[in-house]
């Protein structure tokens, strides 16, 4: 069963009711975070507080997570990782964590050969790739005074559109994939699978504009249960979500219905958008069970395959019916 918490769904900035991308997954193996935005560690807090405190049963501990995965490096996407790992150091914490990110090849044998030497223009290295990212946090988390837990830095070198397998497999029973996307910098969405039967699966992507060659049925092997993916602009903006790696509302319905997902989340609204109905009508056109998340969402998979969606009214969760269009 898979627990997948929504605690960000603003695009680039947050607003005044949505923060920027961050969300937690909650498995029987073991719990993971995707992307981590700014201010990302305290809606969790907040969060898992206000579920602790009604009767659902769903939590979502700071103390469980495992993993970290991060699709890309915008700071909207990253820039709240290293606050969290401070409190976790502050909180004692013993266990090891995974950190994994994609880069380049190119970027990572620079940062290892070349770093803090000044990048020439002719090379196509991006000086925000997480190759440089993680030896600042690093060196950074590593000076404190306190002792640090454990951590495994790990970077995905991105070439063409492969997906990638990690290696090394951090939570026993569950598989985690890179799946290349088309952003303005090296991304990637995480495929998150059960191994053992029955096999449930999530697809998380980060920003991405329509049509990546990865997104495909042959690529994914079988469809998946649910699949959370920008929808930035509505489509009389298709034009101007394709010049910034971005995707529509429509071009989102149009991936999930080409992959066959059981569920489409729909996140990272521009703050121009104002009517989410308008978001899941243009994305229905393609795939009927299409949702504009809120923050706080939370999507249940069980072992059977059923999905349910939990919304917060206030301090409380109820669930939403996903069957309607």
């Amino acid at each position: 069963m898979f627990d997948l918490h929504i605690l960000g769904t603003s695009g680039s900035r947050p607003t005044g009711t949505r923060s920027v991308s961050g969300n937690y997954l909650s498995t029987s193996d073991g719990n993971l975070i995707i992307d981590c935005g700014e201010g990302f560690q305290s809606r969790l807090i907040k969060h898992e507080l206000d579920l602790k405190n009604n009767p659902i049963g769903i939590r979502a501990r700071f103390s469980k997570i495992k993993v970290i995965l991060l699709t890309h490096s915008h700071l909207d996407h990253c820039w709240g990782i290293l606050p969290l790992l401070k409190t976790m150091q502050l909180d004692g914490r013993q266990q090891p964590l995974t950190i994994i990110a994609p880069s380049t090849p190119q970027a990572i044998e620079w940062a290892e050969k070349n770093y803090r030497e000044t990048i020439p223009d002719n090379y196509d290295i991006n000086p925000s790739d997480f190759a440089f990212l993680f030896k600042e946090w690093r060196n950074h988390i590593n000076n404190s005074r306190k002792k640090i837990f454990k951590i495994n830095w790990i970077l995905i070198p991105i070439n063409g559109q492969n997906s990638h397998d990690i290696p090394l497999q951090p939570i026993k029973g569950i598989k985690l994939t890179a799946i290349p996307t088309k952003h303005t910098v090296v991304s990637v969405a995480w495929l998150i699978s059960s191994i053992e039967k029955p096999d449930r699966s999530v697809l998380i992507s980060g920003d991405t504009k329509y049509n990546g060659t990865s997104f495909k049925k042959e690529i994914l092997e079988k469809p998946v249960d649910i699949l959370i993916h920008e929808a930035t602009f509505t489509d009389e903006l298709s034009e101007k979500a394709g010049e910034h790696g971005h995707s529509t509302a429509l071009e989102a319905g149009k991936t999930a219905s080409d992959i066959n997902a059981q569920i489409l989340g729909m996140v990272h609204f521009s703050p121009r958008i104002n009517d989410l109905e308008t978001v899941e009508i243009e994305s229905r056109i393609y795939h009927n069970r299409s949702f504009a998340c809120n923050d706080g969402d939370i999507f249940r998979v069980s072992n059977n395959g059923e999905i349910k969606l939990f919304r917060k009214y206030k301090n409380s969760w109820y669930e939403y019916d996903t069957q309607r269009t």
